[in-house]
């Protein structure tokens, strides 16, 4: 009798610390899984922006300009109406057609895109094109006063190219030339936000004992 007692004792024992064990691995398992989706909450967004950032996607922050009026001149391309659109999305500054009434004017003096040929296959196709994209540009006061002189900016970017591919390595190069023009545009509203003129001589003059 005290035999088969202490069996059960011991089946006991056995069934509780095989249940320990199992409540255990499940709480493990649950807090690894906790902590691998809190992980991968903050890991996404995080990848997420580098990888648009290396596309040439950036974040829009806010830009302090110093004009309240500004016009925007120049050939009507994607270029000028990004920058448009940034200028009225980020900043408080207004677009006016009338320079007349604008503070200062941006004018686009030249926007060109080019591919280069870097590489050629055995056969003699091109196997690599540099894109290429070049802006002049300026920033005057109605008055005629420089604020920023005649400015060259470039972008490039490298794009494979495969002749049983034309319409993907076509649709690629849109995508980078986008890229390409955000990183302009940035360049652009740096150069802006930089820029503090000074009073106008008449109010300079008026403003004098």
């Amino acid at each position: 009798m005290p035999k088969g007692g202490q069996r059960k004792k011991l089946w006991s024992y056995q069934v509780d610390w095989s249940t320990l064990w199992f409540e255990n691995s499940l709480t493990l398992h649950r807090d690894k899984g906790f902590k691998m989706q809190r992980w991968l909450y903050f890991a996404i967004p995080l990848f997420a922006t580098v990888w648009l950032s290396s596309c040439g996607f950036h974040l829009r922050t806010s830009t302090n300009l110093a004009f309240s009026r500004l016009a925007v001149q120049g050939p009507n391309g994607p270029l000028l109406m990004e920058l448009k659109r940034q200028i009225a999305g980020t900043t408080a500054t207004r677009i006016t057609e009338d320079a007349k009434q604008a503070q200062a004017t941006f004018i686009l003096l030249q926007d060109a895109t080019s591919q280069v040929p870097m590489a050629y296959n055995a056969d003699g196709t091109v196997a690599q094109y540099q894109l290429v994209e070049t802006a002049r540009f300026e920033l005057v006061t109605p008055a005629g006063q420089v604020l920023i002189s005649p400015t060259t900016i470039t972008q490039t970017s490298s794009l494979s190219y495969s002749t049983s591919a034309t319409l993907a390595k076509a649709n690629e190069a849109d995508l980078l030339y986008r890229g390409m023009r955000q990183d302009m545009v940035n360049r652009i509203m740096y150069q802006l936000a930089a820029i503090h003129p000074g009073p106008s001589p008449a109010n300079a003059g008026a403003s004098s004992p």
